[in-house]
């Protein structure tokens, strides 16, 4: 319920505001980075540097998310009618499961996207992983997403 009651203050965000936030998860995540690498690596028994790579990857998507979103979406006039046009707007509460095996990078590459385009998340970490779930949770509050 929290979710649907926080979409409707989130997609009425200005794109430039929901782009700040997510600037500042990724701020957020470089950070804290050796944490949550820690962490990834304690709950999944991966080695401290492919933790650090998976970190690494879930920084680098914020960039590939907020270009893609520039690249893929807005108002497009089709050059057919000047009458019919494309107009993107937000789903509202999208659901992203994580998996075992990248607890953070997976996840995190729906998560980020749904949010730059107006739509709130409820993430459901897998079992085996709850700790690398939560502290994301927090991470994006600290940046500023709504509870």
């Amino acid at each position: 319920m929290s979710a649907r009651h926080a979409f409707l203050m989130w997609s009425r965000e200005t794109l430039d505001r929901r782009i700040a936030i997510i600037r500042n998860y990724q701020a957020e995540l470089v950070s804290h980075r050796r944490e949550l690498a820690e962490l990834i690596s304690q709950e999944v028994g991966k080695p401290l540097w492919e933790s650090d790579s998976e970190v690494g990857a879930m920084i680098g998507k914020i960039d590939i998310s907020i270009d893609a979103y520039y690249h893929r979406t807005g108002e497009i006039e089709l050059s057919a009618s000047p009458r019919t046009r494309v107009r993107h707007r937000p789903h509202g509460v999208m659901a992203v499961l994580g998996p075992f095996n990248f607890p953070g990078h997976l996840p995190n590459g729906h998560v980020v996207p749904a949010l730059i385009a107006g739509n709130t998340v409820v993430f459901k970490p897998s079992d085996y992983t709850p700790m690398v779930g939560l502290f994301m949770g927090a991470l994006l509050e600290k940046a500023g997403v709504p509870k």
